[in-house]
């Protein structure tokens, strides 16, 4: 989530009226209500939680690859299972939110009736943010798993150009009721390419740890988009004295299990990642039931004894409190839950003109 403060032109919008805008938004771009609903839930949540690189400010994203034709948005889904808990989902170039939903639905269905559930999903789009969907198997008493690959993003480990993507990946395990949940939510480079482009917008410093400067200076295109010729680093960052070299095993660990399980090449999501071509991207999508090792409440008891031990442990100066994944994002959607989700300047003037495009009124 962003932990920079945030610009004195920001403005709050209740987040009501924020999913309101943008599901009217995709309906104009000529997707069905159902999806649209989906897609403004998904972005939304990303603002509530505070993970403001992946929330309202990416429509731009799916609104030009509506204009260039490289994004469907009536596409015909097809399920094969390849066992009783296995399967693979064609996406056929559809939004990724709505393949993701799909897929993570049937990952639990499988894993209520045989213990596990495991769907990679091809041929499809950016897929919002990766705990969603993890989220989503965990409310339903399962280990969530959610993965996804793109491309042209990240330099591998001595590398000196942008080769694979930010592939994040998200693992969710629910606590008892009103007791804490750990939630993984990463991507597996340095930091997400929207966290970049949000400090580029807000005049912000981008740390040498987050891209390479052997090819200069990152920079926003005509759209405000970053540019492909600024090479995020892996997770761990330059070289291998830092664990960078870690970092990329992770981000192609992501890559095969998405591409390679489900077919689509890396080379396609290369040629589709500054959206003239389809992006190609796939997923993978688990579900593991808790039960399905001891009694669920003995789990969530180790949970909890291991969050006391952690919590307790000495404290770095200047700080007081250690947080368990997922609790400064439940912090985050608290606030903005109450006060609205925070829309700068830049993002609000990318929504004007999408507005002004479609014909809906935004919501400020």
């Amino acid at each position: 989530m962003e932990s920079a403060p945030l610009p004195s032109d920001t403005l709050r919008v209740q987040h009501v009226d924020a999913r309101h805008f943008a599901c009217d938004v995709f309906v104009a771009a000529g997707f069905p209500a159902t999806d649209a609903e989906l897609v403004a839930d998904v972005l939304v949540a990303a603002d509530l939680r505070g993970v403001r690189s992946h929330g309202v400010a990416r429509i731009g994203y799916f609104m030009v690859r509506v204009e260039r034709g490289t994004l469907n948005p009536n596409p015909q889904f097809a399920m094969t299972l390849g066992s009783d808990t296995t399967g693979l989902l064609d996406a056929d170039n559809g939004l990724g939110i709505v393949a993701s939903a799909v897929a993570m639905d049937r990952a639990i269905e499988l894993a209520e009736e045989f213990g596990s559930g495991f769907i990679a999903v091809a041929n499809s789009n950016h897929f919002g943010f990766a705990g969603y969907w993890a989220e989503r198997a965990m409310a339903r008493n399962c280990l969530g798993i959610s993965m996804s690959n793109s491309g042209r993003r990240v330099t591998p480990t001595f590398g000196a150009e942008s080769i694979l993507g930010t592939n994040p990946l998200s693992v969710a395990l629910g606590g008892r009721p009103n007791e804490t949940d750990f939630v993984l939510d990463m991507a597996t480079s340095a930091v997400a390419v929207g966290k970049i482009e949000t400090a580029l917008r807000e005049g912000r410093p981008v740390p040498d740890s987050w891209v390479t400067r052997q090819t200069g200076e990152p920079m926003l295109d005509e759209r405000g988009v970053l540019s492909f010729d600024s090479p995020l680093l892996p997770l761990g960052g330059e070289g291998d004295d830092s664990g960078g070299h870690k970092g990329f095993g992770l981000s192609l660990m992501v890559e095969l299990v998405c591409g390679a399980l489900s077919g689509t090449p890396l080379s396609d999501r290369i040629a589709g990642a500054s959206g003239e071509s389809a992006a190609a991207m796939s997923h993978f999508m688990g579900a593991i039931r808790l039960d399905g090792f001891r009694p669920v409440e003995d789990t969530h008891q180790s949970m909890e004894e291991t969050f006391d031990i952690v919590r307790g442990a000495k404290k770095s100066q200047g700080h007081d409190r250690i947080f368990i994944p997922g609790e400064p994002e439940e912090i985050a959607q608290r606030e903005n839950t109450e006060l609205g989700i925070p829309i700068t300047k830049p993002v609000r003037q990318d929504l004007e003109n999408v507005s002004e495009q479609l014909g809906v009124a935004v919501p400020w």
